[in-house]
């Protein structure tokens, strides 16, 4: 009895020791899982074309290790989606810099006009940018940015008439869609109206305003096609937003680091010219349908682009000043090689 005691004892003993090494195991095995929170639905372009298979990428680089899941219902909103993800509401959301004005002073220099016309090209230029000359400024501290980058220009969009010269602006209602474009649309002496584009929806269609800052494919997507009728395309863009990718910074440390740098493997740059392509293939869609709403779109005249940059000129000088106040000596740098690298051959040319 004492020799069948014994082994009893032993097998026991040994499934004692395995269960925290099985628990372990167990628990290496298990994904981490990144909650996402989106106000983008899942049935338009920038999330089934854009964020979507990016998503997917980050599974495919850590083989399951690493998931993101998007949560069913938004948390908080647009404009708090940096504290959302910093105060671990979410894991993950999508900044719009613009949203909070004065919030993010460095990557307000991706909403300054001029910058270029392609975001397959100034999408990554921003995000290598940003990176070598802002990320010790530590603007996002709390999350760790995966992705920065630059959307495609904005344009004017009318009405009842087309913009041909500077004095067509004077006096113009037009939808602004945030706080940089809002003074450059003062500048220039037309009428800002700040609204969503749900809200400037409802005042085209009754009349109230003469436009809207917008770009391309908002025309198709904000389901503006019938109530505008004419485009000045502004060599460089007129205004431009900056969208970061961030997760909550306790959550990425709890990643691998292995797994983090197959992550941004996936991000950064890459994902930026990614996002870049997919604003480029939906401005495409949305001229298809402009042209088939026989939309009056001219390019912005040589005279009329020499006096809007003449009276937008403030605007930089200003950017520059809130920059070295963050501490960056030499911002005028940044945004001359953000600039450069902004008009270099588009990846969608090629």
């Amino acid at each position: 009895m004492r020799i069948v005691s014994s082994v009893l004892d032993l097998i026991l003993a040994a499934g004692a020791a395995a269960t925290p090494i099985m628990a372990a195991a167990q628990a290496a095995a298990q994904p981490i899982v990144l909650k996402y929170s989106s106000y983008h639905p899942q049935t338009i372009w920038f999330t089934s074309k854009g964020i979507n298979p990016w998503i997917a990428e980050v599974e495919r680089a850590t083989q399951g290790r690493v998931k993101i899941e998007t949560l069913p219902k938004t948390v908080g909103t647009p404009a708090s989606a940096f504290e959302v993800a910093r105060d671990g509401l979410a894991d993950m959301s999508i900044v719009i810099a613009g949203y909070t004005p004065g919030r993010f002073p460095l990557a307000e220099m991706g909403e300054l006009p001029f910058a270029g016309d392609d975001a397959s090209t100034m999408s990554p230029a921003f995000d290598r940018v940003y990176r070598k000359h802002f990320a010790k400024a530590e603007e996002f501290k709390g999350v760790e940015v995966l992705s920065i980058f630059t959307i495609s220009p904005g344009h004017i969009f009318t009405t009842k008439r087309q913009v041909k010269t500077f004095d067509d602006l004077k006096g113009l209602k037009l939808r602004s869609p945030g706080a940089t474009s809002t003074r450059s649309l003062t500048l220039m002496g037309a009428v800002p109206i700040l609204k969503s584009f749900t809200e400037a929806h409802e005042m085209l269609s009754t009349g109230a305003i003469d436009g809207s800052l917008m770009l391309k494919e908002t025309v198709k997507s904000g389901n503006a096609v019938d109530l505008l009728k004419y485009g000045t395309l502004v060599p460089g863009g007129v205004f431009n937003a900056v969208l970061a990718v961030v997760v909550n910074a306790d959550k990425w440390k709890a990643i691998p680091e292995a797994d983090r740098k197959a992550v941004m493997s996936v991000s950064g740059e890459a994902l930026a010219r990614h996002m870049g392509l997919a604003y480029v293939e939906a401005d495409k869609e949305a001229v298809g349908l402009m042209t088939q709403a026989k939309y009056v779109v001219e390019t912005a005249s040589p005279a009329l682009l020499a006096d809007m940059k003449k009276a937008l000129a403030p605007q930089e000088a200003e950017w520059l000043e809130r920059a070295k106040k963050k501490g960056i000596a030499d911002p005028m740098a940044a945004l001359a090689e953000f600039r450069q690298e902004s008009v270099k051959p588009s990846v969608a040319a090629r």
